[in-house]
């Protein structure tokens, strides 16, 4: 508990981001991390091994952008800078493991950015706001140095905070209208890049009873479909055995995707 109160405070987090719960999510997702470290690393290993491929795929090798960085759990940040010559790592949060990893870098070899991904953050904590913002992000789409993206583990989960935050001011949001229009705002802002883009995220998950009954299917996405060129699909014990009540786990597919050869 201590350090999960340590780790938010040092937690880099502009104030919009964090009264919508952004420093406490990426705080509580690093403790599951850490207590679930055993069943979620295969998982992390698959996501480090895809972006690896798409490193060695990638022909030219000035910036890399990180889009969903985290604690870097699974981003294998060493075989970004050995190969970029810049390495910038995007997040609505700045974890301490990010942080540090930033300081320990060479000069210049790791930048972080700390930035609203959806777009809806402003907005969402404007007392003067009437209704939910659209969501839409345009960073970095306008640095023509980048050579690859990276968007890890990232896309389901943008629409959580924000649907949560409408919800709570305009009760009769459609929740799942809006959670398709992060996600879609997500897919639209990778498609405005022009280098080699590859998207890792979960696209469906399953619960299960302590006998290994699925007892509940949810879909991730709100319903958008991915477009086809499959990387490679696995699944992610997201909440093994204990972690959650009554003897339920919580599993995940996952897919890793090359956009910039899946869309036309």
């Amino acid at each position: 508990m201590l350090r999960e109160l340590a780790d938010s405070w040092l937690t880099d987090c502009p104030a919009p981001l964090r009264r919508l719960g952004h420093a406490y999510a990426a705080t509580a997702c690093a403790a599951r991390g850490r207590r679930c470290a055993r069943a979620w690393a295969p998982h992390r290993e698959r996501t480090k091994a895809a972006i690896r491929a798409a490193v060695a795929a990638s022909a030219c090798h000035r910036t890399v952008l990180v889009l969903g960085s985290g604690p870097l759990a699974d981003v294998p940040l060493a075989d970004l800078t050995g190969r970029f010559g810049r390495v910038v790592l995007a997040d609505a949060a700045q974890p301490p493991a990010a942080r540090l990893a930033a300081w320990r870098a060479r000069r210049g070899a790791v930048t972080l950015a700390t930035l609203d991904l959806t777009g809806t953050a402003a907005a969402l904590t404007d007392p003067a706001s009437t209704a939910p913002p659209p969501p839409g992000c345009a960073a970095f789409l306008d640095d023509p140095g980048i050579d690859l993206v990276l968007s890890v583990n990232l896309l389901s989960q943008l629409p959580l905070l924000p649907l949560a935050a409408a919800l709570h001011r305009w009760p009769e949001t459609d929740a799942d209208a809006y959670g398709r229009a992060v996600i879609a705002a997500h897919l639209a802002h990778l498609r405005g890049f022009r280098c080699p883009v590859l998207l890792v995220t979960d696209i469906a998950r399953t619960t299960l009873d302590r006998d290994g009954r699925v007892v509940e299917r949810e879909d991730p996405l709100f319903g958008v479909s991915l477009p086809a060129g499959t990387v490679e699909d696995w699944d992610w014990e997201l909440a093994p055995a204990g972690e959650l009540p009554g003897g339920r786990t919580h599993r995940t597919r996952v897919r890793a995707l090359r956009l910039d050869t899946a869309f036309p």
